[in-house]
């Protein structure tokens, strides 16, 4: 999928106007004549200049469609692939919590794996040990905590 340069601004642009407004709203910094908003704001000021830029750039090269579908995003198989893993998605916010990291990450990878045609055995198997060395680093090295589930508490 190709978006023309006008297509990218106007995305660009509503979003630098929704970070502003959110910064803009954000607390000041007590006895500072910059608060927490300072840097969103000018983040949020380059992206309206930028996407301005890249509007009237798209305006003056010509008028193109906005939207360019290639050959591949006509293909089924392709458009499932995508489906599936918009599903897969959905699958683990709405399950993680009641399951628990491991056995929703399995579910998602397992399904994954055999969607791009992987050998189910192998697919399992590194479903299972993605989802467990997954869990191992998360919990452990970079302290996040992930839903437990119905899993017992592991050693980590």
């Amino acid at each position: 999928m190709r978006f023309s340069d006008q297509m990218l601004g106007a995305i660009f642009l509503l979003a630098g106007l929704a970070l502003g407004w959110y910064s803009y709203h954000l607390p000041a910094i007590p006895g500072q004549q910059y608060g927490a908003a300072t840097f969103p704001l000018l983040i949020a000021l380059g992206m309206v200049v930028c996407s301005a830029k890249l509007i009237f750039t798209g305006i003056r090269s010509g008028t193109g469609p906005l939207i360019e579908f290639p050959d591949e995003m006509r293909n089924p198989r392709a458009l499932a692939g995508v489906a599936a893993t918009i599903l897969l998605i959905l699958f683990y916010i709405f399950f993680s919590r009641s399951l628990g990291f491991i056995p929703t990450a399995i579910v998602v990878s397992l399904s994954m794996f055999l969607i791009l045609k992987v050998h189910p055995g192998k697919a399992a198997m590194l479903a299972v040990v993605a989802a467990f060395a997954c869990d191992f680093i998360f919990r452990t090295m970079l302290m996040v905590p992930l839903p437990s589930g119905i899993m017992p508490r592991l050693p980590w």
